[in-house]
C-alpha cells in the first residue's frame, strides 16, 4: 500500500507510516464501473450493458443487491488489519462503506457479535440502521437480520448478531465484549469521546471459532469526516494493524446531485473544505475561524445589493446577562439569494446587536429589522413575504418566542444548540471565505468580533454578534451535515428549503 502523498505534502507528521488506500493507489471504480468501462472499450456502446453482456434477470438481482459490485476500491477494507479508518469528505459513501463492512462480517462469521456505535440512538437508527446506506436499506433479501428494536439487536439467518449503542457514556460499554464494531462519525460524538473510544478497544476483545482459524484479531471499522481533535490523535496513535482509507466527495459524483456538486468544489479550496469534502486531516488550522476571510473582496455596496431576497431572517442570540462586560444581545440580519453560478449566497444587511436589561427591548429591535426588511422577500404561496425571526432557544427556551410575541406576533422559529459555537462557525466560515457571504456595506463591529473569534467556551463580549451571524447561515443555508446530496435525497434549489422553513411555525 502507498502513502498517502496529499497528505504526506501537508505535512501531517502523525500519519507518517501508516498505509493508506486511496483511489490512486487502489483504482477508482466499482467491479460494475468497470465492467461497463470494458464493455465500452469492446462494443463502442454506452446504453445497453445488459444486453452486451447477456446478463440474464437473474444476474440483475444478484447486481442489484449485492454490494460488493458497488463498492469503490476505497471503501472495501483489506484483508488483514485490527483497524480500517475509513477519513472521507462528505458524500464519499462512508455510512455504506461501514453498513457494507458489518454485512460482510455476518455473512462470514456465524459467530460474529458485532457492536455498532454512533453519536445518539436515533442517529444511529436514522443513519447506519435504515438510511439511504444503512445496514436495514443495503442488506440483500437472502440475507436479510431479523431486527430486535426493543433489545437493540439485529440477528442474521445464520446466528450472527449486532447490538447498537450511543458514544454517550463510557460506562455503559463495561461488560461487554465484541468480534467486531462499527464506530461512525466520532467526529460528532459527545461528552468523554476519547473515554468511548477506550472502552470500544477494551471490549473488541472476543474471538470467533473462525478467528482462531484464520488467524484475525477483533477488528475495528471507523468511518468518519476527520477533525483535529485530541479524540484524533487518540485514535491514530495505537498503529499495529492500521489501516487508513481516504476519499474525497469528488469520487463519489455519480451518487451526488448536480447543486452539491457545485457547492463542493466551490468549497473544496478552504482549510475546512479540504477537511470537509477531501478528506484531509490538519492540526494546524487558525483556531481564529473568520481570520482568513477578506471581506473586502465580496462586500456589496448597498446601492448595488438585491432588491429582492429568497428570504429574510432574522437572527436573534439572547444574551445571558447584563453585568458589565457580559454579551450583548446579537441581532443579524441576513437576505439569503440564489444567484446565477447556481449557489445561495448570503448578504448580511444589518448588525442590530444592543445590550439592555429589558427583553422587551431586544424583542421590538428585531421585529423593527423584521418589518423594515421583510419587503425585500420573495412573497410565499400564501402571499407573505418569506421572513422569519430565528433564535437560538438555549437561553430561555420557549420564553425567547414568546417574548418576540409578546410584542407582535411575527413568525418566530427556534432551535436549541445541539453543538459548539465553533461547530456552527466553522462551515459558515469556509462558506464565507469561498466569496458566497457579503457584507452590505461596512458592519465595523460584527466584522472585528468575527475576526477574533474563536468559539472556544469563556470570555465575553465576543460571540454574541458572531453568533446570531452564523446561525441562521448554519441552519437555512450550509447543506446538511450528514452526507448532504448523497444518492436518495432528491434537492431541488436551496430556495425550496429556505421556503420550507419559512412555513414552519
Amino acid at each position: 500500500m502507498g502513502t498517502d502523498a496529499g497528505v504526506a505534502k501537508a505535512g501531517e507528521s502523525l500519519l507518517e507510516g501508516i498505509p493508506v488506500i486511496t483511489a490512486d493507489t487502489h483504482g477508482h471504480h466499482s467491479l460494475i464501473q468497470q465492467a461497463a468501462l470494458a464493455t465500452y472499450e469492446a462494443k463502442g456502446v454506452t446504453a445497453g450493458h445488459c444486453e452486451a453482456l447477456a446478463l440474464t434477470p437473474q444476474d440483475l438481482v444478484l447486481l442489484y443487491h449485492e454490494h460488493k459490485y458497488w463498492l469503490r476500491p476505497v471503501q472495501r477494507p483489506p484483508a488483514h488489519y485490527r483497524t480500517w479508518f475509513f477519513m472521507g469528505g462528505r458524500g464519499t459513501g462512508k455510512t455504506y462503506a461501514g453498513a457494507a463492512a458489518v454485512i460482510d462480517e455476518a455473512r462470514a462469521d456465524p459467530e460474529a457479535r458485532i457492536l455498532i456505535v454512533g453519536p445518539t440512538y436515533s442517529e444511529i437508527v436514522k443513519n447506519q440502521l435504515e438510511g439511504t446506506s444503512g445496514i436495514l436499506t443495503i442488506s440483500p433479501p437472502w440475507f436479510f437480520p431479523k431486527v430486535e428494536k426493543s433489545r437493540r439487536r439485529l440477528v442474521w439467518p445464520n446466528g450472527a448478531q449486532a447490538t447498537w449503542l450511543p458514544a454517550k457514556n463510557a460506562d455503559k460499554f463495561r461488560g461487554h465484549q465484541y468480534t467486531f464494531i462499527w464506530a461512525d462519525e466520532p467526529v460528532a460524538w459527545r461528552g468523554d469521546a476519547i473515554a468511548v473510544y477506550k472502552e470500544c478497544r477494551n471490549v473488541n476483545r472476543l474471538a470467533s471459532s473462525r478467528m482462531r482459524k484464520l488467524g484475525l484479531p477483533a477488528r475495528m471499522v471507523i468511518t468518519t469526516t476527520p477533525a483535529p481533535t485530541t479524540l484524533f490523535r487518540e485514535m491514530l496513535s495505537e498503529r499495529e494493524g492500521l489501516v487508513l482509507a481516504r476519499s474525497s466527495t469528488l469520487e463519489n459524483l455519480s451518487n451526488l446531485d448536480p447543486p452539491y456538486e457545485r457547492y463542493v468544489r466551490r468549497m473544496m479550496g478552504t482549510p475546512e473544505g479540504r477537511r470537509e469534502f477531501m478528506g484531509e486531516l490538519s492540526f494546524d488550522l487558525d483556531p481564529a475561524l473568520y481570520r482568513g476571510v477578506d471581506w473586502n473582496a465580496s462586500r456589496i455596496h448597498p446601492k448595488k445589493a438585491p432588491k429582492e431576497y429568497d428570504a429574510i431572517i432574522v437572527s436573534v442570540d439572547p444574551a445571558t446577562g447584563e453585568k458589565k462586560g457580559a454579551d450583548m444581545h446579537g441581532i443579524v440580519v441576513v437576505g439569503v439569494r440564489l444567484e446565477t453560478d447556481g449557489l445561495d449566497h448570503v448578504y448580511v444587511l444589518q448588525d442590530a446587536s444592543l445590550r439592555t436589561p429589558e427583553p422587551e427591548v431586544w424583542a421590538r429591535e428585531a421585529i423593527k429589522c423584521l418589518n423594515a426588511w421583510a419587503p425585500l422577500a420573495k412573497k410565499r404561496g400564501n402571499g407573505k413575504p418569506n421572513a422569519w425571526v430565528f433564535a437560538e432557544s438555549n437561553t430561555g427556551g420557549s420564553m425567547v418566542k414568546s417574548t418576540i410575541r409578546t410584542v407582535e406576533k411575527v413568525k418566530v422559529l427556534t432551535e436549541r444548540a445541539m453543538q459548539s459555537k465553533a461547530e456552527r462557525a466553522a462551515p459558515v466560515s469556509s462558506y464565507a471565505k469561498a466569496g458566497l457571504v457579503h457584507m452590505v456595506g461596512k458592519l465595523d463591529k460584527l466584522e472585528a468580533q468575527l475576526a477574533k473569534f474563536t468559539g472556544q467556551e469563556g470570555g465575553h463580549a465576543r460571540d454574541d454578534r458572531a453568533d446570531a451571524f452564523a446561525w441562521p447561515i448554519y441552519l437555512y443555508v450550509i447543506p446538511k451535515r450528514r452526507n448532504a446530496g448523497a444518492a436518495g435525497r432528491q434537492r431541488g434549489t436551496e430556495d425550496a428549503v429556505l421556503e420550507e422553513a419559512g412555513e414552519r411555525g
